[in-house]
């Protein structure tokens, strides 16, 4: 008989970590019986939980989920409840902050397991430090998806180093590499590409402002940038301010971005804030260089500048990089050989994923 996962997140709405849960589900499910526990069943990716995986709504109606966020016995009894209707091998809080609190609630003798995908001295968890301390205290692990963000999240709360765990994000390499040979319109010049949620951390405005600079240099290029979110109307604003609407095209949300991403010549992060970039993961494996901020995980993902250029967190330094390889395309060159041979080592993540799991 399989042993029982109970995985708890949000939603399903297009994510980095929402992404990885449901690819770790992908490949959990055919050793474990799963059921995923959200705040509310929706988002784009819920037409990816693969058949057998049960999905959970904690968040019923406005008056129980009123009792669920702010009374934390009720909170607790719901918990418990469901941490009990089944004889769960473990319970794993996907998404940092209020999940974990959810797992540290259950009062069974179980394996509880924690993920971070961010750096904690930028983002905000939603938990208070209190109870941060409290809930990832009572992990069996906390798991992180990068180096720099266990090192931060250990020295702001104290997390024993013998309950942290640094777990790269898999990724769907087969499916992936498949979908990306999907035709789409060819591009008729030197092409960035950015893959990511239209969010304040994610600073596709840093793309837009670049693009000016680029385009006063007299420069041919052309900048896609797919993805949706709450600034996109803000993005579009600042486009057509910019005068750059001929050489920055807003594709919006695309449930297959890896056509656009395996087509380009350089795939371009402008983030403030990352944990482990699953879209740069993703672009090397398709075989496209990186030009990246420096942000947690990149120097890992990049293996210190091997497949791209790591640059300064701000305008200026992303901008001379764009400007340097489209004066230089030897530039990637040199980054498209190394490729050749990049592993995105998801035999080595497995097993140290079922380590996790499983080590008592």
């Amino acid at each position: 008989m399989k042993k029982k996962l109970l995985f708890f997140g949000y939603t399903l709405d297009v994510g980095g970590a929402e992404k990885v849960m449901v690819d770790l589900v992908n490949v959990l499910k055919k050793d474990y019986d799963i059921d995923i526990a959200l705040l509310k069943a929706q988002g784009d990716f819920l037409g990816a939980v693969p058949e057998g995986v049960n999905i959970i709504e904690l968040r019923k109606d406005v008056f129980s989920y009123t009792l669920f966020r702010y009374v934390p016995f009720f909170r607790k009894r719901k918990i418990n409840k469901l941490a009990n209707s089944k004889d769960y091998y473990a319970a794993i809080g996907f998404i940092e902050g209020r999940s974990a609190t959810w797992v540290a609630d259950i009062k069974k003798n179980i394996r509880k397991i924690a993920w971070i995908h961010t750096d904690v001295n930028l983002f905000d968890i939603g938990i208070s430090k209190e109870e941060a301390v409290d809930s990832y205290s009572k992990m069996d692990k906390v798991v992180f998806v990068a180096e720099t963000s266990k090192d931060n999240f250990i020295q702001k709360y104290g997390v024993a180093n013998d309950t942290a765990e640094v777990l790269h994000n898999l990724i769907d390499e087969e499916r992936i590499i498949e979908l990306s040979k999907i035709s789409v319109t060819s591009n008729d010049k030197f092409t960035f590409v950015n893959v990511g949620r239209m969010s304040p951390p994610k600073r596709q405005d840093r793309l837009v402002k670049a693009a000016k600079l680029l385009k006063d240099d007299g420069l041919n290029f052309k900048i896609q940038i797919v993805g949706a979110g709450s600034e996109e109307s803000a993005i579009k604003a600042m486009i057509s301010e910019y005068g750059v609407s001929d050489c920055v095209d807003l594709l919006g949300l695309q449930t297959n971005p890896y056509p656009y991403v395996r087509q380009a010549d350089c795939f371009v992060l402008s983030s403030d804030i990352e944990g482990y970039c699953v879209a740069v993961k993703e672009s090397l494996l398709l075989g496209t260089p990186v030009i990246a901020t420096n942000v947690s995980g990149i120097k890992e993902e990049l293996c210190d500048g091997k497949y791209g250029i790591i640059c300064d967190v701000n305008t200026n330094s992303l901008y001379k990089a764009m400007k340097s390889v489209l004066l230089s395309d030897s530039i990637l060159d040199n980054f498209r050989k190394d490729l050749q041979n990049y592993d995105c080592a998801n035999g080595v993540i497995l097993e140290k994923l079922y380590a996790i799991i499983e080590r008592n």
